[in-house]
């Protein structure tokens, strides 16, 4: 008996993705009623009202000055446009290693820095 017309490669396809599909329903389920196993997984529904605006970095950079590059920390340049914890750490050992910055321009020094993220983040830097 053929199963609905199925060529015998359509019918293990199909056999693989309904196994597919139930593992993954059951993986779910589990991750639901057990938040301890894994809660990093765990997605959580977001607000979607409408009068409530998101806070990205970007607006948390804008209410505030912007950020003088010869005394901020790492954990300050975090905040910045596509800087993460490594680019951050390297605009601060870069820092300490040839002195303060006397142009934002001299970013583009730092390794890891090119033109892209330079004019990502040239607006929230300063120099003093």
């Amino acid at each position: 008996m053929r199963f609905l017309n199925f060529t015998p490669q359509e019918t293990k396809a199909l056999i693989f993705l309904l196994a597919a599909l139930l593992v993954g329903s059951g993986i779910s389920l589990y991750k639901r009623t057990h938040p301890q196993f894994a809660p990093e997984l765990i997605l959580e529904e977001k607000e979607t009202d409408p009068q409530k605006k998101v806070e990205s970095p970007l607006d948390h950079a804008e209410r505030r000055k912007k950020i003088n590059l010869n005394q901020a920390t790492s954990a300050e340049l975090e905040v910045l446009p596509d800087l993460g914890p490594i680019l951050s750490r390297r605009i601060v050992e870069y820092r300490e290693a040839n002195g303060p910055f006397h142009r934002i321009e001299e970013l583009l020094q730092v390794p890891g820095i090119g033109e892209k993220t330079f004019q990502r983040i040239r607006d929230y830097v300063r120099v003093e």
